[in-house]
Parts: C-alpha cells; sequence; structure tokens
C-alpha cells in the first residue's frame, strides 16, 4: 500500500504485522514537519474512525492512504478559537481561586491551580508556535492586535516564575497576589484582544 503525506510517498505491504508500523510512520513525519491531522482519505473515503482499528480490519485490501494535514490558516484559527474559550472560562475562576488561597485553600484549590499553572504554560506555547508560522500577516485577522496579544501573554514569563515559587513555597497570601492582581489582568486583556483574532478548535497525531 501507498502511503501519501504533505508529497511524500512511503509504501508499506499489506501485512497485519506492519499495522503499528504504518501509524508510527505517519505520526513520526507529521510531528517532524510539525504538522496537524485534518483527516483521512483511504481508497477514496474519508475516515475519521480510529486509523489503528481501521488498518487492522482492511490491512489486506487497502491500496492508498492519504493523509490531509491542516492548512496554516486553519491550525490558526483553531488554536485560537481554544485559547479564547480557555481564557474566557478562566477569568470566572480566577478571582474565586484567589479569594480561596487569602483563606484557607481545600484540596481542590490546590487541584485548580495546578491546572490553571498548565493552563498558562499552553498559552504561552501556543503564542509561540502561531508566531513562527511564516506569512502570519497575512493568515491572521489582525496582525497588530495579535502583536498586542503576543505582548500581553509575554507578560506571562515573569508571573508564571513567581507563581511556581509560591506554590513550591506554599505562600498563599502571595498566590492570592499573583493571581487576583497579575494574572486576572492578564487574561482579561488576552480575552479582548482574542475576540478581534477568532474564527475555530486540533489534532496532532493518528490513532
Amino acid at each position: 500500500m501507498k502511503i501519501i503525506i504533505n508529497n511524500d510517498i512511503v509504501e508499506f505491504e499489506n501485512k497485519k504485522e506492519n499495522v503499528e508500523k504504518i501509524v508510527e510512520s505517519i505520526n513520526q513525519r507529521l510531528k517532524e514537519n510539525e504538522l496537524d491531522l485534518s483527516h483521512l482519505v483511504i481508497d477514496g473515503n474519508y475516515i475519521d474512525e480510529e486509523l489503528y482499528q481501521y488498518l487492522t480490519d482492511n490491512i489486506l485490501t487497502i491500496q492508498e492512504i492519504v493523509v490531509v494535514v491542516k492548512t496554516p490558516e486553519l491550525i490558526v484559527n483553531e488554536t485560537l478559537d481554544s485559547a479564547y474559550n480557555y481564557i474566557a472560562n478562566a477569568v470566572l475562576l480566577i478571582k474565586p481561586l484567589a479569594e480561596a488561597f487569602y483563606q484557607h485553600p481545600k484540596q481542590d484549590s490546590w487541584k485548580n491551580l495546578a491546572n490553571l499553572f498548565e493552563g498558562i504554560q499552553w498559552i504561552m506555547e501556543t503564542v509561540n508556535r502561531i508566531d513562527n508560522i511564516e506569512n502570519l500577516k497575512n493568515i491572521v485577522i489582525n496582525y497588530q492586535i495579535w502583536n498586542e496579544y503576543v505582548q500581553t501573554i509575554k507578560g506571562l514569563s515573569a508571573v508564571i516564575i513567581e507563581l511556581e515559587d509560591a506554590m513550591v513555597n506554599q505562600d498563599q497570601v502571595l498566590i492570592g497576589d499573583l493571581l487576583q492582581y497579575e494574572i486576572q489582568a492578564i487574561f482579561e486583556t488576552s480575552e479582548e484582544k482574542l475576540q478581534f483574532l477568532i474564527p475555530t478548535g486540533g489534532r496532532h497525531h493518528v490513532s
């Protein structure tokens, strides 16, 4: 069978023992070329179920797998849409979380803080990833506002270091201050900027 991905063709024998190798090969090429999966077309048919299972069931008859990747435009739109949804929800949770740390944070408070910490890291990573896309000026809806959003998110870099130290030292008052006076403001500004940038949501591998 032939596997076509980003104008690259790889061939495998139609053997059941090759199923795992095929899935690994596709994922490796997606990762190496920093591509996101859109969908698969197998022998002319759109496939949206798990590739591993589909291959296991049909390995002897498949002739061609076309791996359709997402365009930069779609990646940007989906990522910004996800970022907007995350930030809009987080804005509503930060103030109550800060108040919890000013008092007596429970186990759920620490768990929510850890989740927020991971969310902030993800937001920063998405900004770096998008900002490195070629011809981004022709992709985002408003390039000036995009740059303003980037500068806003960069403000999280110093805050997240302080937050990590405060979490390690269990400095509850400092955590509350960082949440209420730093992160809340940055998230509110980010939400405003993203409203002018969004139109969608992404997969980065097959399974």
